[in-house]
């Protein structure tokens, strides 16, 4: 199988992470994307609710795609979660597949901030979305070679990036929390049970 893994706070999930993740299982004809909602970000200290929140509105916004499941092992760890231990997790369930690291551009290139990034870029190949503001993948810091249209080697690795051209979505969590934090509806920009979830449970009001 060709699987997809996809992590993030999803802090709240939205519409948007939905709909580029949909874009991606498409384009690379992947059997699956697997959510791993982070359990404690080591860069993302603030305005974050608890991981099985997290965890939960996750599992309630991609319920309803039969190609998207959720993996909760982030979210139950006690310490940071840093992605090189989850890849490594998600690397010996998966040992028989093609496995993708599905992340933004912005997020790519601050991937020299995160932990042992080093030898995350030599894991598993990444599956690159575009964001407003970022044509491509040329002339970055990681990228070595075009091989083909909009597929990279990454420096230093066996390793290729794939860059994909998603649909701009302007809205963000952040966006979403100072909407609740306002009393402003939400409403049609994250999933309707997610909406209910977040209100139930009094998330982003302080």
């Amino acid at each position: 199988m060709k699987i997809g893994f996809f992590g993030g706070t999803f802090n709240p999930i939205h519409y948007g992470h939905l709909r580029v993740a949909e874009e991606v299982r498409e384009a690379f004809l992947l059997d699956k994307i697997i959510f791993i909602p982070a359990g404690i970000p080591p860069l993302k200290k603030y305005d974050i609710v608890e991981a099985m929140h997290r965890l939960k509105m996750t599992e309630l916004a991609v319920k309803d795609n039969p190609f998207f499941e959720v993996s909760d092992f982030e979210a139950k760890q006690k310490k940071p979660s840093y992605t090189i231990n989850t890849l490594t997790h998600l690397k010996r369930l998966y040992q028989k597949d093609t496995l993708f690291f599905i992340m933004g551009i912005d997020a790519f290139l601050e991937l020299k901030s995160w932990y042992r990034y080093e030898e995350l870029l030599r894991m598993v190949d990444f599956i690159i979305m575009s964001r407003p503001g970022f044509d491509n993948l040329q002339n970055y810091e990681f990228i070595e070679d075009e091989e083909a249209e909009n597929c990279f080697k990454i420096k230093n690795s066996d390793k290729r990036a794939f860059f994909i051209s998603v649909s701009p979505f302007w809205i963000s969590s952040t966006q979403i929390r100072k909407m609740i934090q306002n009393e402003k509806s939400i409403r049609y920009l994250v999933p309707e049970e997610v909406r209910k979830y977040i209100e139930d449970n009094k998330l982003y009001r302080e």
